[in-house]
């Protein structure tokens, strides 16, 4: 153990090496072992961990412990991280992670990146992305409700009598090709519950009153009196133009 602690970094790598050189040209397991046990009297490391050094597997540990990570990941799964960041509506690196593997399907790039994509952890998503997240601005909010609105909208908390015709679902899609800076088309769909009628209607950035009036089309187009109305609480159905 003194002579562990004697030691410099350098030198700890420069006996490793030698160690290596040795390690490679035996053949027998006895004789593999000895160098084995010697490398540990020397170095004070844990068997597992002086035997992946051996290998060269794992780097020699100085006094100090590794000098950081090495680099495992290129340009091109950075790449392709800011492609999935970009069709995930921007997710922290957890949130990312749980959803890289399903994307990762589809995702036209070499097999190689599909299976650093798979197992990359969130830590290095993030810090793969951190500049990149700078850079790239905010993703585009839903317009926000008025909160006037909320208070006077009636909440249905039970399921719904799915067997009478009239309750709809609505909602939005977003075309945006994955980057959802600037302006573009958003499709409006309208869902009746019980037969599965569903209208279509393509809206420009979904605001308030464009939203309305694509609404106002779908229901006149429907061959069945309307009974309620099933949303999320994005502004672009949560305002007064939709309540009144």
């Amino acid at each position: 153990m003194a002579q562990s602690m004697e030691m410099s970094e350098t030198s700890i790598e420069e006996y490793t090496e030698k160690m290596r050189e040795r390690y490679a040209r035996m053949t027998g397991r006895k004789a593999r072992g000895k160098l084995l046990d010697e490398l540990i009297a020397i170095t004070s490391w844990e068997r597992k961990h002086a035997n992946k050094v051996l290998l060269g597997k794992r780097r020699p540990k100085g006094r100090r412990g590794k000098r950081g990570a090495p680099v495992r990941y290129g340009n091109d799964l950075t790449e392709a991280l800011k492609t999935c960041w970009f069709a995930m509506e921007q997710p922290c690196g957890k949130r990312m992670k749980d959803m890289l593997p399903l994307w990762a399907r589809h995702l036209d790039c070499p097999e190689e990146i599909r299976d650093q994509l798979v197992l990359i952890s969130a830590a290095s998503i993030d810090r793969l992305l951190r500049g990149f997240k700078v850079t790239a601005g905010k993703k585009i909010r839903p317009p926000k409700p008025a909160s006037a609105v909320k208070a006077l909208v009636e909440v249905r908390a039970q399921s719904w009598e799915t067997s009478e015709v009239g309750w709809t679902e609505v909602d939005t899609v977003a075309h945006c090709g994955g980057d959802m800076g600037g302006d573009f088309i958003w499709t409006l769909t309208s869902v009746e519950i019980a037969s599965g009628w569903t209208e279509l209607r393509a809206v420009w950035n979904r605001g308030q009153q464009a939203s309305f009036e694509g609404l106002e089309s779908i229901w006149e187009s429907q061959p069945f009196d309307l009974l309620g109305v099933d949303s999320d609480n994005g502004g672009e159905f949560l305002n007064f133009h939709l309540y009144d």
